[in-house]
């Protein structure tokens, strides 16, 4: 039983690496896109942007591996690209949305407080292959997403998003 389970785990790793290495994952952003415009409230946490797609904006526990190392000043007018008052925090001062998508996955965009899209380094927006809602979403978004980003977090530069 110990012996299969190792094996198991072996196998997983293995295909996490391969995943983390491939052309699939660090070309991710080709398939990304940003809000249009601005974005405006619909709902709790809901925003449409100029084009009509709808933005989920995430809880700051959804956005840790976007955060700079370092704590914000305070910025008098942050986000000025979304028409409502949101809350600035210093410690998690960039926003993080989502876009869910008919085929399961999901575009990311990752709000500066200055109103520009995180678009370049480790820390920016990425494509998910796994829109991360409910437990499969969750799961394919782990094992898709975020495992093969700790392998490998050097994305292909984007050429069809501005920041």
């Amino acid at each position: 039983m110990i012996k299969k389970a190792t094996l198991i785990i072996v196998v997983l790793i293995l295909i996490v690496w391969f995943i983390g290495e491939s052309d699939w994952h660090l070309d991710r952003n080709k398939h990304n896109q940003l809000p249009i415009g601005h974005l405006k409230k619909v709902d709790a946490n809901l925003y449409e942007d100029q084009s009509g797609q709808s933005w989920e904006l995430q809880p700051h526990i959804k956005n840790k591996f976007h955060q700079p190392t370092e704590e914000s000043k305070i910025i008098e007018n942050p986000y000025p690209n979304v028409d409502d008052t949101l809350k600035f925090d210093t410690k998690n001062p960039n926003l993080k949305f989502l876009s869910e998508l008919d085929n399961g996955g999901s575009y990311e965009a990752i709000l500066k407080p200055n109103g520009k899209y995180l678009t370049s380094g480790i820390k920016q927006g990425t494509y998910n292959y796994g829109h991360p809602i409910g437990f499969w979403g969750t799961f394919k978004h782990v094992f898709l997403d975020v495992m093969p980003h700790f392998i490998n977090g050097k994305y292909t530069e984007a050429t069809n998003i501005d920041s």
